[in-house]
């Protein structure tokens, strides 16, 4: 079982990183992107970001790297959660809770907290994109959010999701890299 790591790039944990077995079948989100979603979102200490699929979590431990106030993961998988929960203890990371169930379920029960930024990393072989913006609109929380980062495979690239989001955000970023195709939105 070989691990991988996954390097932060920037803030105060710069260059440190998370490891993750090669087995758990996780496609976190390229450097390159979360340079760019970073680089484009001004992170401060009264933030908090919503990390739906949060898979490896890296999203999340760049945010806090960068200052957040607090994020909240939510991860199905109970194995990766624990993992989730080492890493940031190796890397004294406080200032997170992270829930083990479904994403879709996760917006019902907690639609009223106040996010500042949403991000959305579905495993690409299901539906679970299009049914989290749906849930994020019935749950006015697209209303809420000052910043939405979606990601999707290219090949299945859903226009009509990009379209969903540009109802109460400007887009920013529409671009695609290899197989991933990804979105950066700013609350008008």
């Amino acid at each position: 079982m070989k691990d991988y790591k996954l390097k932060i790039t920037a803030g105060t944990m710069r260059s440190r990183h998370l490891s993750f077995s090669s087995n758990d079948l996780l496609k976190p989100t390229k450097s390159y992107i979360r340079e760019t979603i970073f680089n484009i979102i001004k992170i401060d200490n009264k933030m908090i970001s919503l990390d739906l699929f949060s898979g490896s979590g890296i999203l999340s431990a760049e945010a806090i790297s960068r200052g957040i106030g607090k994020a909240i993961l939510v991860e199905k998988n109970k194995k990766i959660c624990k993992k989730i929960i080492l890493e940031f203890k190796k890397l004294n990371i406080n200032n997170y809770e992270i829930f083990p169930e479904d994403a879709i379920i996760f917006l019902d029960r907690f639609n009223h907290l106040g996010y500042n930024i949403i991000f959305i990393d579905p495993p690409y072989n299901a539906n679970l994109l299009k049914l989290a913006i749906n849930k994020l609109k019935k749950n006015n929380l697209l209303n809420t959010t000052q910043y939405i980062y979606i990601e999707q495979n290219k090949k299945k690239h859903n226009q009509e999701l990009v379209n969903l989001i540009s109802e109460t955000h400007n887009i920013l970023k529409d671009l695609s890299i290899g197989d991933v195709s990804y979105t950066i939105a700013m609350k008008r």
